[in-house]
């Protein structure tokens, strides 16, 4: 571990000084690309297995989704110009004139081919569960999509602005070379992908929604939040993410780089499996839940600028955040109780992985949980491992424990039903399978009644933190640069990027 930590501080040394070496405007992009820094790569161009942030956010400016949501939420048309919802039945108009980056008309050909790949397991889409309710899908003419569902659903139009289920090129999937070259009908068009260094995507000329602001984005990884502060004084970047507040304190005042803050949805979690070693009996589980002082990691890690949460983050779905934990949190004396009685007086070790480069406060988390737990003897053996080592690890539930950042949702089914479902595409990474929670889920998402929906929910939450599956933490805030003469970038709680169609700089 220690040769990593010495090989890995020197990888990311060296990248950064690559990163901000004089470069005025953005160094060598091309004129009018912005240069947009942030600390972690993309880890696969499939967009239907996308889960890392940066991955996520990326695929959504090359590919489009039938719907999308504005700035509230609330669902308005994308490649679906209208649709109309009759019983079990939902009718899509779809725009025309729209065509994929190589040329080829989009038709309702390519949305029927593109919902029967991710409704197909080999597809291994990570947001399968929410197109289960498809039945079957009709293409009456070149313009019109018929879904029959199942039964009436009430989050699959959300479900269905999401990246997993961009539209794909119906040729593609026939010749298997999605997950190739991406070739989507977005704003950008791909260009070029040099893995941990650079992403490069040019404008979208042709886009149906009119020509992006500037000529291109090029991403580049630079591990080091405080090199991003220094890239940009420097005039290297036009853009930077930041997830630390220390280091965009360094920001300071009355420079020519400005710095917006946003809450988000999405939420830092301790992941337990509880289907390996001693976290298969819930004492144990509840033990860890307990001996977590969550406010205290909130104020270290955060400095306060951080949110306690439970399960369920959607503001429309209010929940005290600990209430259904056996005992207040940060309360060992009850947690070592409960672990002498789940048969581990001792305590034990769990092996904890946390992805490195996503996010720069995740190793900061882990030690913190990791000196909280060693009070009652569980020691969090940290495995540090960048987003395309951990991510396939996380998939596959090859840990005891992982620190994670999970995306949120204004529906709390869309945000746990492939996770706690019978048959959720992220089941096998959940750690735990409770036919309770299934059932709450479900009743949840057949409920038409706004009251009864809160209700079930509610009863969600204090299952969930009763079961401890995980040890739900808090939300924060996450931290945009701009350069000198850039605007038209607005944040959104879901840390979509798709403001930066509308970015340019002077």
């Amino acid at each position: 571990m220690k040769i990593f930590r010495t090989v890995l501080a020197l990888t990311l040394a060296v990248t950064a000084m690559a990163a901000c070496s004089p470069n005025p405007s953005g160094g060598d992009s091309a004129k009018g690309t912005l240069t947009v820094a942030r600390t972690g790569d993309i880890d696969q161009l499939d967009p239907a297995r996308a889960t890392a942030f940066q991955t996520v956010q990326s695929l959504a400016l090359v590919y489009d989704t039938l719907l999308t949501t504005d700035d509230t939420g609330n669902l308005k048309p994308a490649l679906a110009e209208k649709w109309q919802a009759s019983g079990s039945t939902v009718t899509f108009t779809l725009r025309s004139g729209v065509k994929f980056h190589d040329g080829t008309d989009f038709t309702s050909a390519d949305v029927k081919a593109t919902l029967e790949r991710g409704l197909d397991p080999k597809t291994s889409s990570v947001v399968r569960s929410y197109l289960k309710v498809i039945k079957s899908v009709d293409t009456p003419d070149a313009h019109t999509v018929v879904l029959n569902l199942q039964h009436p659903d009430t989050s699959l139009l959300t479900a269905l602005t999401y990246v997993g289920n961009s539209i794909l090129a119906a040729k593609d999937i026939k010749a298997g070379a999605v997950g190739k070259k991406p070739n989507g009908t977005g704003p950008y068009n791909w260009q070029r992908w040099q893995q941990n260094q650079r992403l490069t995507l040019a404008a979208n000329a042709r886009y149906w929604d009119g020509k992006p602001k500037n000529a291109g984005l090029e991403f580049r990884v630079i591990p080091d939040e405080a090199s991003i502060v220094s890239g940009m004084k420097a005039h290297s970047f036009d853009f930077g993410l930041l997830s630390d507040p220390a280091v965009a304190k360094q920001i300071g005042s009355g420079g020519d780089v400005s710095l917006v803050d946003q809450a988000t949805l999405s939420y830092h979690v301790l992941q337990l499996n509880g289907r390996r070693g001693p976290l298969v009996n819930i004492k144990a589980r509840q033990a860890i839940a307990c001996a977590v002082d969550r406010q205290a990691i909130a104020t270290t890690v955060y400095f306060g600028k951080a949110v306690i949460t439970g399960p369920i983050t959607s503001p429309a779905y209010p929940n005290d955040a600990t209430n259904g934990l056996p005992c207040k949190p940060g309360d060992t004396a009850a947690a070592k109780k409960l672990l002498t009685e789940s048969g581990n007086p001792n305590g034990f070790t769990l092996h904890t992985i946390v992805m490195t480069g996503e996010y720069s406060t995740s190793t900061n988390i882990a030690q913190v949980l990791q000196s909280q737990l060693a009070a009652i003897g569980v020691k969090l053996q940290i495995d540090r491992q960048q987003t395309n080592v951990y991510v396939p690890n996380w998939t596959k539930a090859n840990f005891d424990a992982a620190v994670a950042l999970n995306g949120g949702s204004t529906d709390p089914y869309l945000q746990y039903g492939r996770y706690f479902t019978t048959d959720g595409s992220l089941k096998v990474p959940a750690g735990l399978s409770d036919p309770k929670l299934n059932d709450l889920l479900v009743r949840g998402n057949a409920a038409t009644d706004a009251a009864a929906r809160k209700q079930i929910y509610q009863q969600l939450q204090q299952n969930l933190l009763s079961d401890s599956p995980w040890v739900w933490l808090f939300r924060n805030e996450v931290f945009y640069l701009t350069g000198k003469g850039v605007t038209g970038f607005k944040p959104l709680p879901t840390e979509s990027l798709q403001y930066l169609r509308q970015t340019s700089k002077a």
